[in-house]
């Protein structure tokens, strides 16, 4: 008898585990793709900052007047940031990129115009958007010319759209199969206990007592679910910190507090509705039907 009763407290025991880890790893895939959404921004920021309109200024401007004109453009409700690019900053980038200094050959004259890169607000990240706003800055009078690659800006926004769709698509598939999978696995646990909750049915225990203990126990368990879902999800973290710092945001304290207490309410919320129901259910059952 006390053979069997290890027995079944090992079952037990063994059903919880494997419960708890299973949540655990649907929380944790949910965490990844939370990470992802609240970095998508970040990411569409990357892609913008390959895309500039670069102002040439006429040779009759002196700085001064360039960066009075520099100061105009910040106040602009298209731009994002901008950059001065002096003469002699020109100079040295472009030497860098020959390998030699070309001014050499030009008996030390500087023929190299003043250049301000404006980055555009996402907003106006668009062909048309990005062509009218050209256009503006083209028409000014201390303006030479301005341009921006067009067919990089048309690629980077396709993709940009592409990946917000695709992220979309997949929080939403992945939410409807975290909730089936950690349903599917309370179901599972709570159907190797169903033989305890006829017993307390026989005892005379009403519902509402007997899902007590199984609701306690579910709220324990997505927290601990939980728990090991932001653990798995700071080790991501620590190996992506060094490779990909400069595409994902992985510092912002408040950003992770919020995406972990969302993990911790989920994991809870879902164990607690998806226990909620099954033992009610087991509690409709009749015996006869317990061996199905």
């Amino acid at each position: 008898m006390a053979k069997r009763e290890r027995s079944t407290a090992q079952r037990l025991r063994t059903s919880y585990l494997s419960s708890v880890i299973s949540t655990a790893l649907v929380l944790f895939l949910l965490g990844v793709m939370g990470l992802l959404v609240v970095n998508a921004n970040r990411l569409a920021n990357h892609l913008h900052d390959n895309v500039k309109i670069s102002v040439i200024i006429k040779d009759d401007v002196s700085e001064t007047q360039a960066k009075q004109f520099m100061a105009r453009i910040e106040k602009q409700a298209y731009t994002r940031e901008t950059q001065y690019i002096s003469k002699e900053e020109a100079a040295r980038e472009m030497k860098a990129d020959l390998g030699d200094d070309f001014m050499d050959f030009l008996e030390g004259k500087n023929p190299l115009p003043i250049k301000i890169e404006v980055k555009l607000n996402s907003t106006y990240f668009k062909p048309d958007s990005a062509a009218s706003v050209r256009n503006q800055l083209a028409s000014h009078p201390e303006v030479k010319d301005a341009y921006y690659q067009k067919s990089l800006l048309e690629a980077v926004s396709r993709n940009v759209e592409r990946i917000s769709t695709i992220i979309f698509i997949f929080v939403i598939l992945l939410l409807f199969v975290s909730l089936f999978l950690i349903n599917n696995t309370i179901r599972l646990s709570i159907y190797s206990k169903r033989f305890l909750i006829n017993t307390m049915k026989l005892v005379g225990a009403n519902t509402s007592f007997i899902r007590t203990p199984f609701l306690a126990s579910s709220v324990w368990q997505g927290l601990i679910s939980g728990f090991i879902a932001i653990v798995l999800l700071l080790g991501l973290v620590a190996l992506l910190r060094n490779d990909f710092s400069e595409l994902l945001h992985l510092t912002d304290a408040k950003m992770f507090a919020a995406l972990f207490a969302v993990i911790l309410v989920l994991g809870s919320l879902i164990s607690f509705v998806s226990t909620y129901f099954i033992v009610t259910k087991y509690t409709k059952i009749n015996a006869e039907d317990l061996y199905y």
